[in-house]
């Protein structure tokens, strides 16, 4: 097999059953296999420094604000995320360029059949392209974000000279388990050996078992407590250090962003003797953060229309929490999209203060179906599937109201569609 243009490794790809589509039976657990493969590589992974981020939420927000600490202080800097929301290449980024296409084509015409030796994931194929590309790249540091849990992803080869988990609260419980503390020793399996641990605002129960984990392994700990994270106005947050306070401007508006903020400047702390950062450096790197899609992002700039892919209690009280700096829940519409594995009573629960709520289901076989949301959202109406009455609605019933496109990440790419199809009949 050989690819010649993205559209065939697209296709490849596309081939390969994915979580997205169809949860758990889509992953392989077994890090022998990706382990092997990667040896296979002359295993490039271990030709860069790296920082590590699991977490429930938070992670890719996390991510992004230490790549742009670090590369403003001179480094050259990867980070690796997923899901991507427009286009694959989007999950490798070095120095905020996304991986071009004929570096992706270069790599799976090297490797495939190695590929199809071992039976790779989709998501092990995109971990590996990032491992390759990175070191290719040369970066001096990568932030790696885990995929799902954290002591069987395939992320977890690595050796990171910082391990961070910045939030844990009940979410693919299927996998994962049925508390939090199931959760956190999950998510607790990325901390090595000496190896320092960030941990951001975790519930009790969770705390106790990352401390328990640190402990076991020698790793010293870094918590957010004492930098009194707090968002004070959109755009502008405060960190206490030590008897001085440290006020930030930044591009980052959501009042949850304070948390991941002190997450980072404990991670800067944490590895301060392999990678210098200066307090200046730190506060002018966070006036333009690469947030990503899909994050509470105003969708167009004539209209109060948002996108945030928030899809469990937490990410929802998240989104909750910007949309007051703003407006008002009680007055807001939500157009939701989930996966079927989503719906759980306190997340349907934080939801149903919206005013309106309409549901939208994708055509993937993990989706929740009306009647699913049904159940759980009595209020809910469909939202149109023909393109006249949902261009009607968004004339009409939404032009001037306060409307969040919510649920999923892979909502996003057709809610896009959608905002632009909009915009050209105004």
């Amino acid at each position: 097999m050989r690819f010649t243009s993205p559209q065939s490794v697209q296709e490849y790809l596309e081939s390969i059953p994915k979580f997205q589509s169809r949860g758990s039976s889509a992953a392989n657990f077994d890090l022998s296999r990706f382990r092997d493969f990667c040896s296979a590589m002359g295993n490039p992974h271990e030709e860069f420094s790296a920082i590590h981020v699991g977490g429930t939420n938070g992670k890719g927000s996390t991510c992004n604000i230490l790549a742009s600490v670090f590369q403003k202080a001179g480094y050259k800097v990867a980070v690796y995320t997923s899901p991507h929301i427009i286009s694959f290449n989007e999950r490798f980024r070095v120095n905020d360029e996304v991986m071009p296409d004929n570096e992706l084509l270069q790599f799976l015409n090297t490797y495939i059949e190695e590929i199809e030796k071992y039976g790779l994931t989709y998501f092990e194929i995109s971990t590996a392209i990032a491992f390759w590309w990175f070191a290719r790249s040369e970066v001096d540091i990568a932030c790696i974000e885990v995929g799902l849990g954290g002591r069987l992803d395939a992320t977890n080869i690595i050796d990171p000279l910082v391990s961070v988990i910045t939030s844990i609260s009940l979410d693919h419980t299927d996998i994962l388990g049925d508390s939090i503390t199931e959760i956190a020793q999950e998510k607790g399996g990325i901390i090595k050996e000496r190896r320092p641990v960030v941990i951001g605002d975790l519930p009790i129960e969770a705390r106790n078992e990352i401390v328990k984990i640190a402990e076991q392994k020698k790793s010293p700990l870094y918590i957010i407590d004492d930098l009194k994270p707090k968002c004070t106005k959109p755009g502008r947050f405060r960190l206490t250090v030590g008897h001085a306070v440290v006020e930030i401007d930044s591009n980052l508006t959501s009042p949850v962003q304070a948390k991941n903020i002190a997450i980072a400047w404990q991670v800067c702390q944490a590895i301060i003797d392999e990678f210098t950062c200066s307090k200046k450096t730190f506060i002018n790197a966070l006036k333009h953060v690469n947030t990503g899609f899909g994050r509470f992002e105003r969708l167009i700039d004539t209209q109060q229309w948002y996108f945030d892919g928030g899809h469990n209690v937490e990410a929802v009280k998240a989104l909750k929490g910007s949309i007051q700096e703003i407006g008002n829940i009680g007055n807001a519409i939500l157009v939701l999209s989930l996966m079927r594995d989503k719906i759980r009573d306190e997340v349907m629960a934080e939801f149903s203060e919206f005013k309106n709520i309409y549901y939208y289901p994708l055509s993937l076989e993990r989706a929740a179906t009306f009647d699913d949301i049904k159940q759980s959202l009595p209020k809910a109406i469909p939202f149109p599937a023909s393109d006249e009455d949902r261009k009607k609605i968004m004339q009409d019933d939404f032009d001037s109201e306060l409307v969040i496109f919510s649920g999923s990440f892979y909502f996003y790419e057709t809610v896009r569609d959608w905002v632009s199809t909009f915009a050209l009949n105004q």
